[in-house]
């Protein structure tokens, strides 16, 4: 998951946040579903667009398998 972390960064605002959730998941199902409760729940805009740029990412890194 080291390479989806390279691929997002440069695109959001919160690195450390990102970060700290990616490297606390344990695979990228466990990741993709944390992202989405916790886009259900963040109120601070800048937190939930990138909570939608990592799953936009997310998503992109299952495709490819």
């Amino acid at each position: 998951m080291e390479e989806l972390l390279y691929d997002v960064l440069p695109y959001i605002s919160n690195m450390e946040f990102i970060k700290n959730l990616i490297k606390e998941a344990k695979d990228i199902n466990e990741l993709e579903k944390k992202v989405k409760e916790m886009l259900e729940k963040e109120d601070n805009i800048t937190k939930k667009t990138d909570l939608k740029i990592l799953l936009e990412k997310i998503e992109i890194y299952k495709q490819q398998g």
